[in-house]
């Protein structure tokens, strides 16, 4: 069977933003997506969501496939959508759309990659532009790389595909300094808003280098209990556990985290807080959270929402544990290196008598 690589975490999701673009008051559009899947048993296909980020709210449509692997999606934008195809794999790909416009999306495996592909059509004049542009810069080494955005970028100032295939690679280009530059060649109307604060959250969070001790930024919550501070002064560790209802491991991981809290670890200084990104209604939320200890919220504006990006939340299941002062002891580790740093935190008392976690088999991932 053919393996493919992991697909990049639907929390790419990571990039949306929820902000007012200055194109928000033109008349709606309509444009259609017509998708064909060429693709094997070792792509997940399972209950398929088409996410669409319209800048100033987050959509999503569940996705049925024709006995030939094809489906039609109509939509409508403002201005220009930004569409993520997911399943319960995670992503599949990426692609815009604005007014007007037709969008022939192909997926298919090639070298064991699973790769999209857009044809020419009427209207469509982002989607076929990036993936040509795309392969010509793989061929390309770093200088060369930075050599032909810059043209790119003077060559179109006034459109906004040469912003859009920067901000794909500014992780690979690695030059801030190098990327605000090219920015600065787009006339003041050209490159939306949400597109700009998109590429400043990429290199910020490509300046920062990883660290488990850094803060949760503060924030509050509104729980199905209380109101909780993140900066409130607190004599308990947190373990934060971040989920969705797209994410059957997160679910089923969701039971393992009340457990080793609850029971394992419950004479420790330890507190639950559960966030869940995507649920079909409160009703479902509160089934999945209504027999477990501890504080839960459902933020529906999923990665989009800013305390999340804040957070720099990029995938679910996501674990955080952290001390009394925000400070982060583990983050997305399992196993071992979970009931370890479980371990260290202090008892809720002192006495010596307070029992210690006994050894489990591993419940979890």
């Amino acid at each position: 069977m053919k393996k493919i690589l992991p697909f990049y975490p639907i929390f790419l999701l990571l990039i949306l933003v929820s902000c007012k673009d200055r194109e928000g008051g033109h008349t709606e559009r309509a444009y259609t997506v017509e998708g064909t899947l060429s693709v094997d048993s070792t792509v997940i296909l399972d209950r398929l969501v088409l996410y669409t980020d319209r800048h100033v709210a987050l959509d999503f449509d569940s996705i049925e496939l024709t006995p030939q692997h094809t489906f039609e999606h109509q939509g409508t934008t403002h201005g220009l959508n930004e569409l993520f195809l997911c399943s319960d794999g995670g992503e599949l790909c990426r692609f815009y759309a604005t007014g007007n416009c037709r969008v022939l999306l192909k997926l298919s495996v090639q070298d064991e990659i699973l790769k999209a592909t857009f044809d020419p059509s009427q209207g469509d004049s982002i989607n076929p532009w990036l993936q040509e542009q795309t392969e010509n810069l793989a061929q390309l080494l770093g200088p060369e790389k930075k050599r032909t955005i810059d043209s790119l970028c003077h060559l179109y100032p006034t459109e906004v595909r040469p912003a859009l295939l920067l901000r794909d690679h500014i992780e690979v280009l690695n030059d801030s300094i190098f990327v605000r530059r090219c920015l600065g060649a787009f006339g003041s109307e050209t490159v939306p808003d949400w597109l700009i604060k998109s590429i400043d959250q990429i290199l910020d969070d490509s300046s920062r280098k990883p660290n488990n001790n850094r803060r949760l930024s503060p924030c509050t919550i509104q729980t199905d209990s209380t109101t909780f501070d993140f900066s409130a002064s607190r004599s308990d560790y947190l373990l934060v556990y971040i989920w969705s209802d797209y994410s059957q491991s997160s679910i089923d991981s969701l039971k393992v985290v009340a457990h080793l809290v609850n029971e394992e670890y419950d004479m420790k200084r330890l507190q639950l807080v559960t966030l869940c990104l995507a649920s079909p209604d409160s009703t479902w939320w509160k089934q999945q959270t209504q027999d477990i200890d501890g504080l839960h919220t459902w933020l529906p504006a999923g990665f989009s929402d800013e305390r999340m990006r804040k957070w720099n939340i990029k995938d679910v299941p996501t674990v955080i544990v952290c001390d009394m002062y925000n400070n982060q002891q583990l983050r997305n580790e399992w196993g071992q290196k979970l009931r370890a740093t479980l371990g260290r935190i202090p008892n809720r008392s002192s006495f010596p008598n307070i029992s210690q976690p006994k050894p489990k088999a591993n419940r979890g991932r």
